[in-house]
């Protein structure tokens, strides 16, 4: 299964999750293990972990088609870029 890793400095990582969680709560069944990870799946074989680094979310992706993986990372920027407030976070995607 294709995986694909990212990690994403913040000046909020925490916030960032806490607020991601919220969000897609009403749509998927997420686990948050902790304040510093949680786990979303997106499909039947489709899911993402992000785990608070430091000053960073480490996101790691498993996707089993490359085009819908792609899709699946536009969607977690887009969403993670518009819940940054402020900031510009830089997203450097990795199989």
């Amino acid at each position: 299964m294709p995986v694909s890793r990212t990690r994403v400095t913040s000046n909020d990582a925490p916030r960032l999750l806490r607020t991601l969680c919220n969000h897609w709560r009403h749509k998927f069944e997420l686990r948050r293990d902790s304040d510093t990870h949680a786990h979303i799946p997106f499909a039947e074989a489709v899911g993402a972990d992000f785990d608070v680094e430091g000053d960073a979310l480490v996101i790691r992706l498993v996707h089993d088609d490359g085009a819908g993986m792609a899709r699946l990372q536009q969607v977690i920027e887009s969403h993670l870029q518009r819940f940054a407030r402020d900031e510009t976070l830089a997203f450097d995607w990795r199989d």
